[in-house]
C-alpha cells in the first residue's frame, strides 16, 4: 500500500485564525449541538460494525462515549436521528452549518481551494497514475461536496468529468457561483443511499462525510453494490490526541469530537470497514492537526486567564516552529487526527 505522511501547517494556521479569535462563539455553537445530540435516544449498536455497545469510556460536554469492543470504533452513545441531522445540516437550508465552511469572497474561496484542496486532488490523481489508471479518462462524483472546494480542485487538476452532490442549497448556490458553472447538484438527505446505488462514476469521494451521515453502513453497501463504482476516496477524522486535549481544555472550542462529529474512526475500525464492504486499501495519507490544536488550546487558555495573557506571544514564538516536526512523528505512528484513503472495491 502507498503511504505518505504529514503536510505543512502554515496554510491551516492562517485559515483557522478565527478559531482562536472567535473561540467563544464557536464553543457556544458546538455546545448547543452537543446538547441536542445528548437528548436523542440511546445508541445500542456500533455505528461502524453494528456490534452491541456495552462499555462507557468517558463523557465530554454532556455526551457519553464508548469504544466498540469488536472493531475499536469510538461511538457517541446517542443516535444520529433524522431530527438531529436535520437540525445540524438542513434546517434553514443548511445556512447555519454552511457558515462554518463557506468562504464568502472569491479570493478566500480560491485560497482555500489552492491551500487545502489541491493537495488532496493531486494525491488522488497521482495515486491513480501509480495504479496504472488514466485519471483524465475517469468519471468522478463527490458526495457531501459542500461549497465545491474539492470539486473545483479536481477540475483544476485536469479531472474535468466531475460533479458534486450536496444537501445544503446554500452551499450549492455559493459553490456554483464561485465556479461559474453548475458543477454542484442539490439532493435530499433521504435520497443519499439511492444516489450512492445509482451514481454513474468510476471514483466516488467522500471528504469529511462518513462521520456526518446518519447511515454510513447503508451508503457503503449501496456503493459496494453499484457496479459502476470502482474506487472510493475518503477522508475521516480519527480518535487521536486531539480528543484528549478537548477533555482537559473544556473552555476552548471543540472541533474533533463535538458538534456534527458524533463518532470517530480508528485504524482498527477502518480495517473492519474495508473488510466488511470488500474494499482494498491502496493508498493512505496520514496527516493531523493534533499539534495545531494543542497550540490553539494553550493559546486560547492563556488568553482567557488574566494572569497568563501576557504569555500568549511567547507561546506562539516557542511552539510554532515545532508543530510540523512533532506532528509528522504522530502521523507516522498512524495516530493523526485525520487520514485520507483511496479504497478499491474488489471485483
Amino acid at each position: 500500500m502507498i503511504e505518505i505522511y504529514g503536510k505543512p501547517s502554515g496554510p491551516l494556521l492562517t485559515l483557522k485564525k478565527s478559531f482562536i479569535e472567535e473561540n467563544d462563539e464557536f464553543l457556544e455553537k458546538s455546545q448547543k449541538i452537543d446538547r441536542i445530540y445528548s437528548q436523542q435516544a440511546r445508541r445500542v449498536r456500533c455505528k461502524n460494525c453494528d456490534h452491541v455497545l456495552d462499555t462507557e469510556s468517558f463523557s465530554k460536554q454532556g455526551v457519553v462515549y464508548g469504544i466498540c469492543t469488536q472493531c475499536g470504533h469510538l461511538n457517541g452513545f446517542y443516535q444520529d436521528t433524522k431530527e438531529f441531522c436535520s437540525s445540524v445540516y438542513t434546517d434553514d437550508d443548511g445556512d447555519s452549518y454552511a457558515l462554518n465552511y463557506s468562504s464568502q469572497s472569491k479570493h478566500a474561496y480560491e485560497q482555500r481551494v489552492v491551500d487545502i484542496y489541491m493537495p488532496k486532488a493531486e494525491f488522488l490523481r497521482d495515486t491513480l497514475n501509480q495504479l496504472g489508471e488514466t485519471p483524465t479518462n475517469l468519471a468522478y462524483s463527490d458526495f457531501g461536496a459542500g461549497s465545491g472546494y474539492y470539486v473545483s480542485a479536481l477540475i483544476r487538476s485536469g479531472l474535468t468529468n466531475t460533479v458534486g452532490y450536496e444537501v445544503s442549497g446554500t452551499q450549492v448556490s455559493l459553490g456554483n457561483a464561485m465556479m461559474n458553472n453548475e458543477y454542484l447538484i442539490k439532493h435530499s438527505l433521504k435520497d443519499t443511499v439511492d444516489l450512492a446505488g445509482s451514481i454513474d462514476a468510476d471514483v466516488v469521494s467522500m471528504i469529511g462525510v462518513l462521520e456526518h451521515v446518519q447511515n454510513p453502513r447503508e451508503i457503503l453497501r449501496a456503493l459496494q453494490q453499484n457496479p459502476k463504482v470502482r474506487f472510493l476516496y475518503i477522508s475521516v477524522p480519527l480518535f487521536s490526541p486531539c480528543v484528549f486535549f478537548e477533555m482537559v481544555f473544556p473552555t476552548v472550542m471543540q472541533r474533533q469530537l463535538s458538534a456534527g462529529h458524533t463518532h470517530l474512526y480508528t485504524e482498527s475500525s477502518l480495517k473492519w470497514l474495508t473488510n466488511e464492504f470488500s474494499m482494498h486499501q491502496v493508498a493512505a495519507w496520514w496527516f493531523g492537526t493534533d499539534m495545531v490544536d494543542l497550540f490553539r488550546n494553550v493559546a486560547v487558555r492563556l488568553e482567557q486567564q488574566p494572569e497568563t495573557i501576557n504569555m500568549v506571544e511567547t507561546w506562539v514564538e516557542m511552539f510554532t516552529p515545532l508543530i510540523d516536526v512533532m506532528q509528522r512523528e504522530i502521523d507516522k505512528k498512524h495516530l493523526a487526527s485525520e487520514v485520507h484513503m483511496l479504497l478499491k472495491f474488489e471485483d
